[in-house]
């Protein structure tokens, strides 16, 4: 893995000879940095704060694992354009279902005269594990489709 040369990188994505295995420590450190970028700088960050942040780390390197493993492994293909793609589509979905869950618990709690901080709390940490637990696995059955009709095709 090459952190400040790129230019044996060109040479291997130039000729297509970049395998999915070489290219999934870029792919998890981009996912997992992506993750930290989120941390909150201000005066609000709390222990729920952190436990959030430690297992959206987690689960990025976990959730990538296992779409790589739904790929195929080793005889996957094309993980990184998948993984974005497919991605993107995924999250926009998951994203509309959990907006949807948390404006109807908003309700629900005004209703009920429940007082919502604007600290992150338990039900939060929670509820965006769960967000990103069902991403991941949705994102890695899509991903294995893909697999299944490549290899489909071939046969």
């Amino acid at each position: 893995m090459y952190f400040v040369r790129y230019h044996p990188l060109k040479d291997k994505l130039s000729s297509k000879s970049l395998s999915d295995r070489e290219a999934l420590p870029y792919l998890i450190l981009v996912c997992a940095l992506a993750t930290l970028i989120g941390i909150p700088i201000v005066e609000g960050f709390n222990e729920f704060d952190a436990i959030s942040l430690c297992l959206s780390v987690i689960f990025a390197i976990g959730g990538t694992c296992y779409v790589y493993q739904q790929n195929g492994g080793k005889e996957g293909f094309d993980l990184i354009q998948k993984y974005f793609v497919l991605g993107w589509v995924v999250t926009f979905r998951c994203l509309l279902v959990f907006l949807s869950l948390m404006i109807a618990v908003g309700i629900i709690a005004a209703v009920l005269g429940i007082e919502v901080t604007s600290e992150t709390s338990g039900f939060e940490v929670v509820f965006i594990a769960l967000f990103e637990l069902i991403l991941y696995q949705r994102l890695g059955r899509h991903i294995r489709d893909t697999k299944n009709i490549a290899t489909d095709q071939v046969a």
